[in-house]
């Protein structure tokens, strides 16, 4: 599976901001920059985080530890409530997940990452786990209509959570809406989103495709949220710079919001720690 790229990132940080360091007390521009440019540099990933999740009437939670390696792409997964580990490698078992359940059979599954079982009430897929992931969509937000950045980011101040000093940076689309996309052949739900940078789970709900996640028919006439929200609130960490609580809105109210602990940005990796024969973890 194709890793999600960071030429936008780059894009933003070179030709609409330019390469300065941020003063000391940074504009909004100035920290959007250093976000992105700290995002661009990260080559891996450890954290917890606290998902909340709306899907339908119902709010989901979830609390996972997550690890991550860029490039070559390399996912390690764990839910915390559950126990259920998960394993992905990129060019490895035919671009399936290795996923470990601790309810009876007790088996390791060979999973499609964009198949119906591991999107099942869930808005992303797992390689959109991470700050990378949040970084892009931003970036290709601005890259839409980079004259507009003042009219859509507000710098709100210093806040503290987690113990942490962080930026509060509000991010508002008052013209949020949803726009017509009539399907071309080989396109899919999420291919789409990637189109429009956008939440395909949304896109689903919007369209009664909730339960696909195959190539839609050629000429469908679908209805796609535009850009991904109309408001969202974001703390940024004033020592890494990286976002560590996202809380994200549309027209039904808070649709998504995600904390993260323990964050370790850059430690490499053991040469087996995505092996599923590592030492801390229990696939069989």
């Amino acid at each position: 599976m194709k890793a999600i790229k960071f030429c936008s990132i780059i894009l933003i940080s070179l030709l609409f901001f330019g390469a300065d360091n941020p003063s000391e007390n940074p504009s909004c521009k100035e920290i959007i920059e250093q976000m992105l440019d700290s995002i661009n540099n990260i080559k891996t990933q450890r954290f917890n985080v606290k998902a909340t999740e709306r899907v339908g009437d119902r709010i989901y939670f979830a609390e996972s530890y997550i690890k991550l390696n860029i490039n070559p792409k390399k996912i390690y997964y764990k839910s915390l409530a559950k126990g259920t580990e998960l394993l992905w490698v990129s060019g490895t078992n035919k671009g399936n997940a290795i996923v470990h359940t601790t309810q009876f059979p007790f088996m390791n599954l060979d999973l499609d990452p964009f198949g119906s079982l591991m999107r099942k009430d869930q808005h992303h897929t797992i390689f959109e786990l991470g700050t990378p992931y949040v970084g892009s969509i931003i970036a290709k937000t601005i890259l839409n209509a980079p004259k507009d950045f003042d009219k859509h980011f507000i710098y709100a101040g210093v806040v503290t959570w987690d113990k942490k000093e962080c930026y509060q940076i509000i991010i508002e689309y008052p013209d949020y809406k949803y726009v017509e996309h009539i399907t071309q052949k080989g396109e899919t739900v999420t291919s789409i989103a990637h189109k429009y940078s956008t939440s395909d789970f949304k896109i689903r709900n919007k369209n009664n495709l909730s339960s696909y996640f195959g190539t839609i028919k050629e000429g469908k006439k679908l209805q796609i949220p535009v850009p991904y929200s109309n408001k969202a609130i974001i703390f940024i960490n004033k020592k890494t710079f990286i976002p560590i609580n996202i809380k994200v809105y549309d027209e039904g109210g808070l649709y998504e919001s995600y904390e993260y602990y323990n964050m370790k940005n850059n430690i490499p990796f053991a040469s087996d720690e995505f092996l599923k024969t590592y030492k801390d973890y229990n696939f069989m």
